[in-house]
């Protein structure tokens, strides 16, 4: 393995042997044996379960990776095997530098122990000695920031407490590389931007994060590529956008419109992200897009055209802070949908979401739309936004209930605009209206 590669995974498998019944572990010990002396051929007492069937991915040095997937689709599985704490069935691991994983909630911790002793406990397994322990504890015990908790026994803390001791201690050992198991997701909000301040720091100094989320908003923030993990075969592996929006197509697709959407990945040499964008600064005209010869077999319904209007109803991707714009797409109906509701979601260059509303949140879904009917949907917006470039992804889907809904239609990063401000008034993505006072109360004696 290169040394620029801190972490590569070959041809990862892993099958657990699921046994209906506890005699049938006992069986499968003995019968098999029993049947080879007696010249039979043996039978098998469990059934498999493949967690992992055939995981292939490097992480570079300094690199932060994201692993996203439905529940039970292999992540923690794959990091388990990659810290070491699971044999795989085959395939091979090889890691470089030292490792620090904030795995399961407690991971490593002994709950008769206090939080003192578990510390030391760690920096025993993690290879530190006592004095190295020693050197570091003050720095722990700050950022655990559990207080005199730090001398009871773990099983007395709250789950939020064993998370703020397990990752203080990983973080706190100056780890080459670090992996997070969702841990995260159960302290407080507090605790959760102290940790990715953290995160952060280690990102430039160098350090390669292995980030397993369900938040989306985390993947596209930190990390620059991501991997999708479904039913234990990698679906994806690319810029950390892209494998968002294929997550979500996973998520809220049926299994034949999550097919598509691969085949149509597949099919394209650029990425399916910007595989339709047709904006650009020099043509405004080119802001009506049309879909063109996208195979429509077996789709109930399509996003058909798109553009972006300024005020007065013209074409325009060129706007001041504060200007009103409409976002305007037609989705043609294919087949009978009993509620259909359309979205959009506008987008920041590195990925970050700014803002994202549908006309679910406006009471707007359309009901009972039948074949051969045309949906135009207006979005109008004030671009109450910071100067910079901003991609549009607009979406249909049909509203089944309960906030629940199936993707019909998605069209990423297809409109484009810039917004300029005369001067620089704010930096990061909200403009707010802001008013700024100074009063002078005198001099003090």
């Amino acid at each position: 393995m290169s040394y620029e590669t801190a972490i590569k995974v070959e041809n990862l498998k892993k099958c657990y042997q699921i046994y209906e019944q506890p005699r049938d572990r006992l069986k499968q010990f003995i019968l098999p044996r029993l049947q080879r002396l007696l010249w039979q051929q043996p039978q098998q007492y469990y059934r498999e379960f493949w967690a992992l069937k055939g995981v292939t991915l490097d992480v570079r040095k300094g690199e932060t990776v994201g692993i996203l997937g439905r529940n039970g689709s292999g992540k923690s599985t794959l990091l388990q095997i990659i810290t070491g704490t699971l044999a795989p069935t085959s395939g091979w691991v090889e890691t470089h530098g030292r490792i620090a994983a904030l795995l399961e909630l407690g991971s490593g911790f002994n709950p008769d122990f206090t939080g003192r002793e578990n510390v030391y406990l760690n920096g025993s397994i993690l290879g530190f000695s006592k004095q190295e322990m020693d050197e570091r504890f003050d720095e722990i015990a700050a950022f655990a920031d559990i207080g005199e908790h730090l001398d009871r026994p773990i099983k007395t803390y709250s789950s939020g407490m064993v998370v703020r001791l397990a990752f203080a201690v990983q973080a706190c050992v100056s780890p080459q590389v670090l992996i997070v198991d969702e841990a995260l997701s159960v302290g407080d909000e507090k605790f959760q931007r102290k940790c990715f301040d953290y995160i952060e720091r280690l990102r430039e100094e160098g350090c390669s994060i292995l980030l397993v989320t369900h938040s989306t908003a985390t993947v596209e923030k930190f990390c620059q590529r991501g991997v999708l993990l479904h039913k234990g075969n990698v679906h994806g592996i690319g810029p950390a956008k892209e494998i968002v929006d294929q997550y979500h197509a996973l998520l809220y697709s049926d299994e034949k419109t999550y097919i598509r959407y691969l085949q149509q990945s597949q099919a394209t040499d650029t990425p399916l992200a910007s595989a339709d964008q047709t904006t650009t600064h020099q043509q405004a005209e080119s802001l009506i897009s049309d879909e063109g010869e996208t195979n429509t077999t077996g789709m109930r319904a399509v996003i058909a055209h798109w553009q972006i209007l300024d005020a007065s109803g013209n074409p325009c991707d060129q706007f001041m802070t504060g200007e009103t714009m409409t976002l305007r797409f037609c989705a043609d109906v294919l087949r009978p949908i009993d509620e259909i509701q359309a979205g959009l979601l506008i987008r920041t260059v590195e990925g970050v979401s700014a803002f994202g509303t549908s006309t679910l949140y406006h009471q707007k879904n359309f009901t009972n739309a039948q074949p051969g009917t045309r949906l135009v949907f207006d979005f109008e917006l004030r671009a109450d936004l910071c100067a910079g470039t901003y991609f549009a992804t607009l979406a249909i889907a049909e509203a089944i209930s309960h906030g629940d809904m199936t993707y019909l239609d998605r069209k990423t990063d297809v409109i484009v605009f810039t917004v300029h401000q005369p001067r620089i008034l704010a930096s990061g993505i909200a403009m707010l209206d802001t008013k700024v006072m100074v009063t002078e109360l005198g001099t003090k004696a």
